[in-house]
């Protein structure tokens, strides 16, 4: 076991998991000439079956946030 190890719930994977492949969606769909922040948030909710089009930009920012951290360690 390494130092910096950390044991991770089932929950917390699939979440990780789940976010990150609304990271890059979401990435992908902005980078289309056009594309608007308002109605990628409304596709990926409806998607995922969230209700508020305010959590995908939280989702992105908690991405991003942790990929920074790793990147550091």
């Amino acid at each position: 076991m390494k130092k910096d190890e950390i044991f991770k719930t089932k929950f917390q994977a699939d979440r990780e998991a789940r976010d990150m492949a609304i990271y890059n969606e979401y990435n992908e769909l902005m980078k289309e000439p056009g594309a608007m922040i308002c109605a990628v948030s409304e596709y990926l909710c409806g998607k995922y079956g969230y209700y508020r089009h305010g959590t995908i930009p939280v989702i992105v920012k908690r991405v991003e946030k942790r990929l920074e951290k790793e990147d550091k360690l």
